[in-house]
């Protein structure tokens, strides 16, 4: 297997004051791989270390120990090369505030080499697939929140990156610019095999985009794994509420396969947990029908994301 990101051993540490020195250890003993060609998500609660360890990857931090691989190469010793190959966009974007949008665009495109037709033709393919056309010469001190966040997202693609790192993408934004920014990289994602690599806040953003999750908390990785893997190791699962008549104890349903509780709440009613709702509902409505139970009323209740990360955040 080939990976986009390999770190080992990454400490980084961030020092303040000046007649008392504090110290603040931000990343501590880090190790994180990504494959090429996965979405991965690095989830954790403020201060955790997410950006900091972005801030890593792209060779804007460096690390007092550890060793970092990006696209199968070191980057302390082919940090020009491998720049060349990776963009960022932070969801709190910060551009030259006199340029317009495509000056700006330009300005980044020249940075990364490119230039004449070929520069000016990336920079209108950007143009319109974050349909910026309108505010191509608006300022960026007068864009508004959303559109400069396409403008981060479209600046991040100018050299069509293999390993595309976000920050936040769609922080503070309107929910359908955020649905739009969301499908654009899924777009990306899904059409270009792209490696990302995404920190977010927003848990239903993670669960539809990533196929992997990083969990990170006191600079340290905690969890990783599938989002229904880090349920599953949690015990978070999924519950169902059935209101029944007839013979029924919660008890005789441990057995069945898949079922972390069963607890009945009341003579005509009981709680199932479960550690997938998809796979364990037939069985247990199978069980059920066998045991001559009349069910009056089913209710679901499944785990998401935001419970596996208020587990690990506690």
């Amino acid at each position: 297997m080939n990976f986009a990101i390999e770190v080992r051993g990454l400490t980084k540490t961030f020092v303040s004051g000046w007649l008392t020195r504090r110290k603040k250890e931000a990343l501590t003993d880090v190790n994180l791989s990504v494959p090429e060609g996965v979405f991965w998500g690095l989830l954790g609660p403020n201060g955790a270390g997410k950006t900091t360890l972005l801030s890593i990857i792209s060779n804007l931090l460096i690390p007092e120990q550890g060793e970092v691989r990006v696209l199968g190469k070191d980057l302390r010793k082919n940090a020009t090369e491998i720049c060349s190959r990776i963009n960022l966009s932070s969801g709190h974007a910060n551009f030259l505030w006199s340029l317009n949008v495509r000056e700006n665009l330009e300005y980044y495109a020249m940075l990364y080499g490119l230039s004449g037709k070929k520069r000016r033709q990336r920079v209108e393919d950007l143009v319109d697939l974050f349909e910026l056309s309108e505010f191509a010469k608006v300022r960026f001190d007068e864009l508004s929140t959303g559109t400069k966040q396409k403008l981060s997202l479209a600046k991040s693609l100018v050299n069509d990156p293999a390993l595309l790192l976000l920050d936040e993408p769609t922080v503070g934004l309107d929910p359908d610019v955020a649905h739009r920014i969301r499908e654009a990289i899924q777009r990306l994602h899904r059409e270009k095999g792209t490696t990302i690599l995404m920190t977010t806040h927003n848990m239903k953003e993670a669960e539809t985009l990533c196929d992997r999750i990083a969990f990170i908390k006191d600079g340290t990785i905690k969890a990783l794994g599938k989002p229904k893997e880090l349920k599953n190791e949690l015990r978070l699962g999924d519950t169902i509420v059935i209101v029944f008549s007839g013979p029924l104890h919660a008890e005789s349903l441990q057995g069945l396969k898949g079922i972390y509780d069963a607890l009945q709440t009341s003579d005509s009613s009981c709680r199932i947990l479960v550690d997938d709702l998809h796979e364990r509902l037939p069985q247990i409505l199978d069980f059920l029908i066998g045991e001559k139970v009349f069910i009056h009323d089913l209710r679901i209740e499944e785990s998401d994301l935001e419970d596996v990360f208020m587990a690990f955040a506690r």
